[in-house]
């Protein structure tokens, strides 16, 4: 890759910016050869020597000036610069170029000359988000270039935070004059605010430049904060309840949240899941809904309907209670014991006394032992797991 020639200028003009603040802080362009951010990288040795984990993120520099063109360095020989933010930090690949400024060391309360070099961002050669080495030299360890980073398309007022890979955040509005060029501007009015967290952009043109932007059924997962935005969303599964008048998520332009990948989970390490809505709270799937409890599964409603009618109408047909039809039933069978007993031993008058009548004898032994049976039976039809009022 070719160097950019303003990099020297801009080396120079810190230099003279330096040498002008007569004692001052200094600043200056350093090139990265090393950075420290494990126990063993770059080396233990290094890592041990430099303070161990007070020392993570710290880099290994030369002035950019002197080493303009190399590509390698003895780390031994090298500046160290440590991060000047503590809180938010974006640590520089091998071969980028960051700017290097003087500060207190922790010993500065004791030694008035005593100093240390930071580092406060990396320059933006290439402006791209991925990497910015001038000479296009190998990055690091493990980190590979990839041909589908670009940097994100940019919109009046924007504020964006991108990552290497493709990951990003925008802090955005509604722009309707370039709701051609996005999917949250084509309603609303300009300047409604937009928040869009997003995990793997997808993108077809490898081999362009062109920046990138923000495609809610492409992106491999993201959430969109929105105000007044309408958004494309194409749910994965289009099952819909006629008795639900719940807007479809693209045809919503209220403020929501829209959480959006091929699965999500959402997981209380200690305590409960809580789930509230004014309106409707609506589950849908092409496959199975399994719902899993270790004690109970409690359903509290005023009415619970099991199905629709054809014509989209909510099921009129009740179901029974447990509890009352075993009654009910263990009523009708105990009555008809009394038949079955009387039935067993009916007689009839004659001249030479009663005499039994063999066939409703044998009816009535027979429907004896049927509801002696049934009785045994019932006992178990009844649920030990499921309840209801």
């Amino acid at each position: 890759m070719r160097v950019r020639e303003n990099l020297s200028g801009l080396a120079a003009s810190q230099g003279k910016k330096r040498g002008s603040t007569g004692g001052g802080q200094s600043t200056q362009i350093g090139k990265v050869y090393g950075i420290i951010t494990t126990p063993n990288t770059p080396t233990k040795e290094l890592y041990e020597a430099n303070g161990g984990a007070a020392s993570i993120g710290a880099i290994f520099y030369m002035d950019y000036n002197q080493v303009k063109y190399t590509t390698g360095a003895d780390l031994k020989k090298c500046k160290i610069a440590l991060p000047l933010n503590s809180n938010i930090r974006n640590y520089p690949l091998i071969g980028e170029l960051v700017q290097i400024v003087d500060g207190p060391s922790p010993t500065s309360q004791l030694n008035n000359s005593s100093n240390q070099k930071y580092y406060t961002c990396i320059v933006n050669v290439w402006n791209n988000p991925q990497q910015n080495s001038p000479l296009g030299e190998s990055l690091g360890k493990t980190f590979t270039e990839s041909s589908d980073i670009r940097n994100l398309q940019p919109f009046e007022g924007d504020g964006i935070i991108q990552g290497r890979k493709g990951n990003g955040i925008r802090f955005g509005s509604t722009v309707k004059i370039h709701s051609d060029l996005n999917e949250w501007s084509n309603i609303g009015n300009d300047g409604d605010p937009i928040t869009i967290m997003v995990n793997g952009y997808v993108t077809e043109d490898t081999g362009s430049l062109s920046p990138n932007i923000e495609e809610i059924n492409k992106e491999k997962s993201s959430i969109y904060l929105t105000s007044t935005q309408k958004l494309p969303l194409k749910p994965g599964v289009n099952i819909v309840n006629p008795r639900v008048n719940t807007i479809k998520s693209g045809d919503y332009n209220s403020s929501q949240l829209i959480a959006n990948s091929d699965r999500i989970t959402l997981n209380a390490k200690k305590d409960e899941v809580l789930l509230f809505a004014k309106g409707n709270i609506e589950l849908s799937t092409d496959n199975i809904v399994n719902i899993n409890a270790g004690v109970v599964t409690h359903i509290n409603s005023p009415s619970i309907a099991l199905g629709t009618k054809k014509d989209g109408t909510y099921p009129t047909e009740p179901v029974l209670l447990g509890g009352k039809t075993h009654d009910f039933l263990l009523d009708l069978l105990n009555a008809l014991t009394l038949l079955a007993g009387s039935l067993s031993a009916a007689t009839v008058a004659t001249t030479e006394g009663a005499i039994c009548v063999s066939e409703c004898n044998a009816a009535g032994e027979q429907l004896l032992s049927d509801v002696g049976n049934l009785i045994n039976k019932l006992e178990s039809i009844t649920s030990t797991n499921v309840y209801t009022v």
